[in-house]
């Protein structure tokens, strides 16, 4: 029995070694590629952004890219949207903070700088200015005078509520579960005006429903 095994599990044993080196030859060059590839784009505060490889990308035919790149320009789009709905005045601010980060020329070494980058990163990030978990108000890290230093530099305008609320309690919360509170009235997502509150959306579905038990 021994020796009807043994020369079985030899044949298999080379089998698997051609195989292997098959393999490894056939990936050699994925590998490598893989391995040249840098993953982590960049790292600050609790976020780590990362990027994936498109290998296949030039096997896709123009018209295929084509449609990617228009799929892309929708999702850009899509992206406003959500940025709207997230907060009322958002569209407004990163509009302001892209215009400081794209022309100032001052000094971009100061700690105050370097702030400002991470606040925009972070905005970025969440859609808002709010985070995109914990609903909280993300914090500046920077003060209100230098921010007026920026928008004077760049002659970027950011007035009224829209540049205080980054620094006053106002709109703390994107969204407010608290119990026993006003939750509508004290979220700050666009989905309704800003002096609605949780009777005014009752009255109006309460209303909006009548008659319908009977259809």
């Amino acid at each position: 029995m021994k020796l009807t095994v043994m020369p079985f599990l030899a044949a298999a044993m080379l089998l698997f070694a051609g195989c292997a080196k098959e393999k490894e030859a056939s990936t050699e060059t994925i590998t490598t590629e893989e391995s040249a590839f840098s993953y982590k784009v960049d790292q600050f505060a609790d976020l780590q952004i990362l990027r994936y490889q498109v290998s296949a990308w030039e096997n896709l035919t123009l018209k295929e890219q084509e449609f990617v790149y228009y799929l892309t320009q929708a999702g850009l789009a899509g992206r406003d949207i959500m940025w709207d709905q997230n907060y009322r005045h958002n569209l407004k601010i990163r509009k302001a903070l892209e215009n400081i980060y794209t022309i100032y020329d001052g000094d971009k070494d100061a700690d105050d700088w370097k702030n400002f980058e991470i606040y925009l990163k972070r905005v970025w990030y969440s859609n808002g200015i709010h985070h995109h978990y914990s609903n909280d108000k993300l914090p500046t890290g920077f003060s209100r005078e230098y921010f007026n230093s920026l928008l004077q530099a760049t002659s970027t305008t950011l007035e009224g509520e829209a540049l205080e609320v980054l620094f006053n309690e106002a709109d703390a919360k994107k969204v407010d579960r608290t119990k026993g509170g006003d939750n509508i009235a004290a979220s700050a997502v666009n989905f309704y005006g800003p002096d609605v509150t949780d009777a005014d959306l009752e009255a109006f579905y309460k209303d909006a429903n009548k008659g319908r038990g009977d259809r």
